[in-house]
């Protein structure tokens, strides 16, 4: 009688245990909470948010610029170059709750002033060989997450026999247009840079720049002689022998 009794009394406190593990297994699993990774698109400023919330069911994304979502996974266009604290607070309708996950992502926006594409990142438009020319897609080089420009100048003429150009810029005769760029060389050798008209008479104002094989930024502060919707930016790059490599392209009207 009493060896029953054990036996009963011992499977009673297994089932007990067992009941309140599985217990304890479904409250952790209830808990609700805000998480989410993202991934950067291959368009400049743009974050796809992936969530990774639990026992949520509506969202509310607060992206630090002033914007927000209500989207469970958001895409985002950030504009200017920052360090962006995003939050998620997710919510548990049912019961009321919330929670709340914060990260800080870093946007870097190529901001080209006038210039349209001057880092080359979105392809060869609306960049030209001479005015007219599309640019073939093997002038453009990507190394390490950077797209530029490269053209190997085999044989020496005039400096517009190879020309690099971003037509289409609305310039006023007298005001003062600053181009700066990114620009190096397989050799030491010169180029020219400058603003210019479209079409006849080709009114320009450039200078000849020298670079080296190492790439720096090179800033030119140039007054238009001109007035025309339709000007552009001009690289004569014909004049010497060597590959050269042109990035990040910005041009701004200064007060």
């Amino acid at each position: 009688m009493n060896k029953s009794i054990k036996i009963v009394s011992i499977l009673f406190v297994f089932i007990s245990f067992f009941a309140c593990d599985s217990d304890d297994d479904s409250v952790q699993n209830d808990v609700l909470s805000a998480r989410y990774t993202y991934i950067r698109e291959a368009a400049q400023g743009v974050i796809t948010f992936i969530n990774t919330s639990e026992n949520a069911d509506s969202y509310e994304w607060n992206f630090g610029d002033g914007t927000s979502s209500i989207a469970k996974n958001p895409e985002k266009t950030f504009t200017e170059t920052g360090e962006y604290t995003v939050t998620l607070t997710a919510k548990n309708n049912s019961t009321g709750a919330t929670n709340s996950f914060s990260s800080t992502v870093s946007i870097e926006v190529f901001q080209g002033g006038l210039v349209t594409n001057g880092d080359f990142e979105s392809g060869t438009a609306p960049w030209t060989l001479g005015v007219a020319n599309p640019i073939a897609p093997s002038l453009l080089v990507s190394e390490n997450g950077n797209t530029y420009f490269s053209v190997n100048v085999t044989a020496a003429g005039n400096p517009f026999d190879v020309n690099l150009s971003h037509v289409g810029i609305n310039m006023t005769q007298g005001r003062t247009y600053r181009l700066t760029f990114d620009a190096w060389s397989d050799v030491n050798r010169s180029m020219v840079a400058g603003i210019g008209l479209s079409g006849n008479p080709w009114t320009n104002q450039t200078v000849v720049q020298n670079i080296t094989t190492t790439s720096q930024n090179y800033s030119i502060d140039l007054v238009a002689n001109f007035t025309n919707n339709n000007s552009r930016v001009i690289f004569d790059l014909g004049a010497a022998v060597g590959r050269v490599n042109i990035d990040n392209v910005t041009l701004n009207e200064l007060p």
